[in-house]
């Protein structure tokens, strides 16, 4: 069987993905080599997060947009790209929390939290996926405050950076939610990979 240009573009998709989980792992050890303790720990949180699509076996797009976006906002952070960038946070809270809500969501259709997403309607794939990101950006502003609050870390945050990121995480998930309502639409496996 002769691939198509799909078939190809998902193969090459894979193949960036993989790279990109490569480079966050050689950029861990690195870090932790040169006694930079927190890069090294931080970027080797977003590569035990960026195994989970590809231990899934989940679509290849989906997949290569949490590998691209995660080590992004993971440098931006450790390189203060924030500092200098002001409306990087928000760019990155919206596409960070999409790819991270659709990664999650089909996650948890392979789990009996969800019945199969032949189960609900295409509305019910773009509120779910919404609640998860919405979830996730929660849990994140939690570890915000922790960290300033309670550990007494440097990061900027107050009322009004909590609210617009959260607004972000939610527009990036409602977005989310479209583009997989729209791949699911298609009839297409949501573990096409296994």
């Amino acid at each position: 069987m002769v691939p198509t240009k799909t078939d190809i573009a998902l193969r090459t998709a894979g193949m960036v993905a993989d790279v990109l989980r490569g480079a966050v792992l050689v950029g861990a050890v690195y870090a932790a080599l040169v006694d930079e303790v927190e890069g090294g720990i931080r970027l080797g949180l977003v590569f035990a997060i960026l195994l989970a699509p590809r231990l899934a076996g989940l679509p290849r797009p989906f997949d290569l947009a949490v590998c691209i976006l995660l080590p992004l906002a993971a440098a931006a952070s450790l390189f203060h790209w924030y500092r200098e960038i002001i409306w990087l946070d928000w760019v990155l809270h919206c596409l960070c929390t999409g790819a991270l809500a659709a990664m999650t969501y089909l996650l948890l259709l392979r789990t009996p939290l969800l019945p199969h997403q032949r189960h609900h309607g295409r509305s019910a794939v773009v509120f779910l996926t919404t609640v998860v990101g919405l979830a996730l950006g929660v849990f994140w502003e939690f570890y915000e405050w922790y960290a300033e609050v309670v550990a007494g870390v440097r990061i900027g945050v107050g009322y009004s950076d909590t609210i617009a990121d959260l607004a972000m995480d939610t527009l990036g998930s409602i977005a989310a939610g479209l583009a997989l309502m729209a791949w699911l639409a298609n009839g297409r496996n949501p573990f096409p990979n296994r």
